[in-house]
């Protein structure tokens, strides 16, 4: 019985082969010098569009949360001072306020204000711990931070237009600014200044107007990270595509 003989094949370098024409040197090929290039400029942009993000986000919850807490204190004010004088009395019988006064716009700056403001800090301190931190809350809140961001913005634009709306003379704002405040405010000057709560008001409603147009703004953000978002998920699967091929 005769033994099969086997023909010995030489063995092949792996060097020889990424070196034989038509591999490696495509353009597309993840081991050519052009897709190197392209793949570093594209992570050193994607770098700097997310450094970006990031300072704007953080530049906006700060603003955001300046304004808030100017309307917070705005709107506490001016309750302290209603309720402070009130029961004040003017030539006998009178009152420094209107009768039946309409308390519910002022009560609503508050609350939302208050509440835009808090949620503010604790993204701010989120920042403060680190990027880390920052982009973990981020991956936490997913989607869910879109939607908040533009409830945000339809309630303040809502509660801007409301507050105004409400200006009709029987309500905080409307009578410091009114013509019977200004008719007995020297009667009440030693304990009330209808005059600084009538800026301060004012003050509060063009704030709100900032506020609605810094959340509209946010949300503009926000969308350009989606996009971007969305665009390195098709560049990754692309990537994965080019080296299926390549291999």
């Amino acid at each position: 019985m005769s033994i099969p003989r086997f023909e010995k094949v030489p063995l092949v370098e792996v060097a020889d082969i990424e070196h034989k024409p038509g591999f490696g040197d495509s353009a597309q090929s993840p081991m050519s010098p052009q897709f190197q290039k392209l793949h570093e400029h594209d992570m050193r942009l994607s770098q700097k569009i997310k450094r970006r993000i990031r300072v704007l986000r953080f530049v906006s919850r700060l603003i955001s949360t300046t304004l808030s807490a100017y309307m917070v204190g705005s709107m506490v004010y001016a309750l302290s001072q209603y309720f402070t004088t009130r029961n004040r009395t003017l030539n006998g019988d009178g009152h420094p306020w209107a009768p039946n006064t309409v308390l519910w716009p002022t009560y609503m700056v508050l609350a939302i204000a208050t509440v835009t403001m808090m949620m503010n800090l604790i993204t701010l301190c989120f920042y403060c711990c680190g990027v880390d931190a920052a982009n973990k809350s981020n991956r936490i809140m997913g989607y869910l931070g879109y939607v908040v961001v533009g409830v945000h913005a339809v309630v303040w634009a809502v509660t801007t237009g409301l507050f105004k709306m409400a200006n009709v003379g029987n309500d905080l704002w409307g009578f410091s600014c009114g013509s019977e405040a200004d008719a007995i405010q020297t009667q009440v000057q030693s304990f009330l200044n209808f005059n600084d709560l009538c800026m301060v008001q004012t003050g509060t409603w063009v704030v709100t107007i900032i506020e609605t147009v810094s959340y509209f703004l946010l949300l503009i953000i926000y969308i350009y990270a989606a996009r971007r978002a969305l665009h390195k998920r098709q560049l990754k699967k692309a990537n994965q595509q080019i080296l299926s091929q390549g291999f």
